[in-house]
């Protein structure tokens, strides 16, 4: 009587040779963190305007689903569920349409009211070094929210397909646990 020898799943792996487990977990923390410090960050930096109010307030309470969304993947991953980390990919593509349509509100509203902050920042004085002061660190800002937007949403993009394919080694796991078990039973 010859027994088949058990399967085996190849441990799939990110930048050559990182498991994506590991990427999971790391993405998990990440998002706790990072989420938890720009909901603080916004909390903190609330303005007077409206407009700028609501885009701030939207951000806040994005990330800070993402906070609690992150703490289920990292619980899920440590524990290799199968079940948290399939509700954990589903919430972060549901995060990322989210913090796209936040994001480019936000952007929105920093540009349209840029006109506006260049005025204030200027208002009652007479150098002409002053006006050119605001307009530089108006586009500064402009330039530094657009950035930090794109490489947050290439981050969580680049999450999804980790843990998308955290997942799919899950389940060939889990398929061939129960392969090898159909196969004891010979």
């Amino acid at each position: 009587m010859t027994t088949n020898p058990p399967a085996f799943v190849r441990t799939r792996t990110f930048c050559c040779c990182i498991p994506v487990r590991a990427g999971l977990i790391l993405f998990a923390l990440l998002g706790c963190f990072g989420g938890l410090a720009v909901t603080v960050a916004g909390i903190i930096g609330l303005r007077n305007s409206s407009a700028v109010e609501r885009s701030t307030i939207i951000q806040i309470v994005v990330y800070l689903l993402l906070t609690l969304i992150s703490i289920l993947g990292l619980v899920g991953g440590i524990g290799r569920k199968v079940l948290l980390i399939k509700i954990y990919h589903i919430m972060l593509i549901v995060h990322l349409v989210l913090s796209l349509a936040g994001g480019i509100f936000a952007i929105f509203r920093v540009f349209k009211d840029a006109p506006k902050y260049i005025q204030d920042c200027a208002a009652d004085k007479e150098d002409p070094n002053i006006m050119k002061t605001c307009r530089d660190g108006s586009k500064l800002l402009k330039g530094m929210l657009v950035t930090v937007f794109v490489v947050a949403w290439i981050l969580q993009i680049w999450a999804c397909w980790i843990v998308q394919n955290y997942r799919a080694q899950l389940r060939d796991e889990e398929e061939t646990d129960s392969v090898v078990k159909d196969t004891e039973a010979w």
